[in-house]
């Protein structure tokens, strides 16, 4: 469940807070016309961009401030180390084990789920110190290479199949 209404109200939030700010979601779904009338209804229609499914995410990451993983439930998702890995400061919720991949005012910032006040809070924190948010994605980038890298996830892999040849 990925808690898109979540971010959308707090984006809806955040905008009687500040005017200086655009949000992409990408990806699609049964419930992407429930989400563009929620953000309508908002008047969100100039700051939220609905850009379907996409094949670059690593280059929207680079253009990115900020990335937002709201879900209800999750587990140990890839966006979330993508971002990580692009040097992105991550506001995901405490659903399942992203607070085992985020850790708060050091790498990201975690709120409660379905929490779209504290959300609309960390954004607005986010975007009002830009020092903060970069040491934020300076220290996911870090966290994330030591976490996450292509090396250390083969070396996993191939210590994973060594184990497993070695116990036939």
């Amino acid at each position: 469940m990925k808690g898109i209404d979540v971010l959308i109200s707090a984006l809806g939030m955040l905008k009687h807070m500040r005017n200086d700010w655009v949000c992409w979601i990408v990806g699609d779904g049964e419930k992407r016309e429930e989400l563009v009338r929620q953000a309508a209804g908002l008047s969100l229609q100039e700051e939220v961009a609905f850009l379907g499914e996409r094949r670059d995410i690593p280059a929207l990451l680079l253009q990115s401030d900020i990335f937002v993983h709201s879900c209800i439930q999750d587990n140990q998702p890839f966006a979330v180390m993508e971002a990580q890995l692009a040097g992105l400061p991550a506001c995901v919720s405490n659903a399942g084990g992203l607070p085992e991949m985020v850790e708060h005012g050091v790498t990201g910032l975690i709120s409660p789920v379905r929490d779209s006040l504290t959300l609309a809070q960390h954004l607005n924190l986010l975007l009002a110190n830009d020092e903060f948010r970069h040491a934020l994605g300076r220290n996911a980038a870090q966290w994330a290479q030591e976490h996450w890298s292509m090396d250390l996830m083969i070396s996993r892999l191939l210590g994973a199949y060594a184990r497993a040849a070695a116990s036939l």
